[in-house]
C-alpha cells in the first residue's frame, strides 16, 4: 500500500475547513460585539437618564451619551433607533420609579464580517434603571 502524497490530499481538504470553521468564529464574535456595544450604550443612557432631575433634561443627556458611546466603540451603525421612557424623572421625591432606554442599530455586515458583502444586521440593547427615591426632583 503506497501511502506518498496522502499527507498533502489530506491538508488540502482540511486547510479550507479550518479556514472556514475560523472565519465563521470570527463573524459570530464580531456580531457579538456589536451587540455588546449597543446594550453598553443603552446601560449608559439608562443610568445618566437616573440622575436627571428634569425630564427635557434627561432627555438631552440620553441621546448625547448614546451617541458618543456608540462613536467612541467605532461602531457604524446604518440606521440608529432610541426609544426611552423618562416619565419617573417627573414623579415627585419619595416616589419610587424606572427609567429605561431601547437603541436598536442596523449594522452593515461589510463592517461587521468582510468587506464588500452585503446585508445588515439588527442589534438591540435594553436597560432600565430605578430613580433614588429620596432625590428631590423637578419639574
Amino acid at each position: 500500500m503506497n501511502s506518498r502524497g496522502a499527507v498533502s490530499v489530506e491538508a488540502a481538504l482540511l486547510v479550507p475547513v479550518f479556514v472556514l470553521v475560523a472565519a465563521m468564529a470570527t463573524a459570530g464574535w464580531r456580531v457579538w460585539w456589536a451587540s455588546a456595544q449597543i446594550q453598553a450604550a443603552a446601560e449608559a443612557g439608562a443610568r445618566v437618564a437616573s440622575q436627571q432631575t428634569k425630564a427635557t433634561v434627561a432627555q438631552d443627556r440620553v441621546g448625547v451619551v448614546v451617541a458618543n458611546d456608540i462613536d467612541t466603540a467605532g461602531l457604524h451603525c446604518q440606521s440608529t433607533q432610541l426609544t426611552y421612557d423618562l416619565a419617573a424623572v417627573s414623579l415627585p421625591a419619595g416616589v419610587a420609579g424606572t427609567v429605561s432606554v431601547t437603541i436598536s442599530c442596523r449594522v452593515g455586515l461589510s463592517d461587521l464580517l468582510l468587506p464588500g458583502l452585503p446585508g445588515s444586521i439588527m442589534v438591540r440593547g435594553t436597560a432600565t434603571e430605578s430613580i433614588d427615591v429620596f432625590r428631590s426632583r423637578g419639574r
